[in-house]
């Protein structure tokens, strides 16, 4: 690899581990400074959570086209331009019509900026022969930003620091990381009818004999699509109460802090994990092993009453959304192409964003059980049904 293209891929990972940290992971950090300083309830503040997360899956298929249509440079300008937007908005935020403004442009941003575009551009940027192990570095750089990004805002917020300074802060570091991606990319990388111009021979031959519109049409989309979504809902809902229900459970609070911190970290190991086990291993024997991993990991949470079971949740469960996101990122391009994986991933990640409703249903199942167990235990027998599916998927042939 050239030097260029090694500090494209430095940067491309830089913004993903960025923007994680600074919005999904850290919003809820900065959030009670905001709630104290505009006297806002919960559900209004929550609300921006929704707004971000909503706008992240509707521009996760309108980043695929604009990848295409603008070009990578004009697209990463762009992405680049609504980031920053969204963090000085929330900074300089004064009541809630502009706090829901703001958390949209940052969702925008974030599907302009992260796995859709980057997951191609890695792809793209990488040797064939080091794809996967790139993309599974790329990948595991955002869930570093989820295990970063909370100790980052915590250390703005006990540390004096003012919340609006966090936001400004996050705002340049995003302008400025995105300006060297601007520079370093390739103009013609996913410009149009020469989406394929500069791959490898054995990339060319990979993406042909699929449109994305005949992948789409496939059952093993579907199925992928599915699993995917099975693994965001067991994720959001692990992210959100997984602490709170330990602790229900009679365990201390620092150690249910603990075993998210745990959690959190072996998600981000397994999405760089996978991009050297892929080599060796199927890559839909990963997503099935992934999402047999969530039926232990879930079952484990739901009667976590004890120290080893709750390790259990967090070694099996942390591996399995971070196996889930490379394993079906890798089998979306080894069954349709690179040139796909964008308008792929976007209709991906736009199907599953129906998961934001995890938290939402865990916490009304809660409030009329008296506890997470029984959706636990739903989201575990779906996560069994995924990964028969998975497991029964034939590769299609090519359309």
């Amino acid at each position: 690899m050239t030097p260029r293209a090694i500090a494209l891929l430095l940067a491309l990972g830089a913004i993903f581990f960025l923007i994680t940290a600074t919005t999904f992971a850290s919003l809820g950090v900065i959030l009670p400074a905001m709630i104290a300083e505009f006297r806002w309830n919960w559900g209004t503040a929550g609300l921006g959570f929704t707004m971000l997360a909503l706008l992240t899956g509707i521009f996760s298929p309108v980043a695929a086209a604009s990848l295409e249509r603008l070009g990578a440079r004009l697209h990463y300008a762009l992405g680049g331009a609504v980031i920053v937007g969204g963090y000085f908005l929330l900074g300089a935020v004064s009541n809630v019509a502009a706090y829901l403004v703001a958390t949209s442009m940052l969702g925008a941003g974030f599907a302009l900026l992260a796995n859709v575009p980057g997951t191609y551009i890695v792809g793209r940027a990488a040797p064939l022969k080091w794809r996967n192990i790139a993309i599974g570095g790329y990948l595991a750089a955002g869930g570093a930003g989820g295990v970063f990004g909370p100790l980052m805002a915590n250390a703005q917020v006990t540390g004096g620091g003012d919340w609006r300074g966090y936001w400004f802060a996050s705002a340049i570091s995003a302008g400025a990381i995105v300006a060297v991606i601007v520079a370093l990319v390739d103009k013609s990388l996913a410009q149009g009818p020469g989406l394929q111009r500069g791959a490898s021979p054995e990339a060319q031959s990979s993406d042909a004999g699929w449109s994305a519109r005949a992948a789409m049409r496939t059952p093993a989309f579907a199925i992928i699509s599915a699993a995917l979504t099975v693994a965001y809902f067991c994720g959001v809902t692990v992210s959100t109460w997984s602490v709170a229900h330990l602790q229900n459970a009679g365990l201390a609070p620092a150690f249910a802090v603990s075993m998210f911190s745990l959690y959190s970290g072996l998600n981000a190991g397994a999405r760089a994990a996978g991009g050297a086990l892929v080599r060796d291993i199927d890559a839909r024997k990963l997503l099935a092993a992934a999402l047999l991993a969530n039926v232990v990991g879930m079952t484990a949470l739901a009667f976590a009453k004890s120290a080893p079971i709750a390790i259990v949740f967090a070694v099996f469960d942390g591996f399995a959304f971070g196996m889930a996101l490379f394993a079906s990122t890798a089998l979306l391009i080894d069954y349709f192409g690179l040139k796909n994986s964008p308008a792929l991933l976007g209709g991906a990640n736009l199907a599953a964003t129906i998961a934001m409703l995890g938290p939402t249903i865990a916490g009304q199942t809660a409030d009329r059980w008296g506890s997470f167990a029984p959706i636990f235990m739903i989201y575990a027998f779906a996560a069994l049904v995924a990964a028969i599916a998975v497991i029964a998927m034939k590769k299609p042939a090519q359309g």
